[in-house]
């Protein structure tokens, strides 16, 4: 339960020191610091980033691209891969179920650019049959912290 209390405070500000993050959770700084070293270590604590503001850096259009494969065979499939993860644009590739293989986060600073990069880095490499985005015309809520509440203990 403490270490879950923990998780909630560093989701929602991880610039805390662990004496003020003991403060909220009633441990000590050192008691802190061994939680979250055990938590980093055992793997609960992926890693701990700096939030970006995409709109204020430029990066305005945000696309989700729904990627099909042409064939599911192991070269074609690593070649995508490791395609897609190589490209910056694309903040998130997830296999999927249903009509597409895959679904892509982009971001990118203008619609023109976005084109570039699905006609140019998706498609035209024979491993895709198929792409269709969709443009996110206004994000109603997103998030990075976990539903906590839904972990067994």
């Amino acid at each position: 339960m403490t270490d879950r209390k923990i998780l909630a405070q560093i989701q929602a500000d991880s610039s805390l020191s662990h004496a003020q993050l003991g403060d909220l959770v009633h441990l000590s700084a050192s008691q802190v610091s061994r939680r979250i070293a055990r938590m980093q270590a055992d793997g609960p604590i992926r890693k701990q980033v700096a939030l970006l503001d995409e709109q204020h850096l430029g990066l305005t259009v945000e696309a989700y691209v729904s990627v099909t494969l042409t064939s599911y065979s192991r070269e074609v499939v690593s070649g995508f891969h490791e395609r897609v993860s190589a490209l910056p644009q694309v903040l998130d590739c997830c296999a999927t179920t249903g009509d597409a293989d895959y679904l892509l986060r982009i971001v990118t600073h203008n619609l023109k650019s976005l084109s570039h990069l699905i006609n140019t880095a998706l498609l035209g490499h024979g491993d895709v049959a198929n792409v269709r985005s969709s443009i996110a015309l206004d994000v109603i809520k997103r998030t990075t912290a976990l539903p906590l509440e839904q972990v067994p203990s």
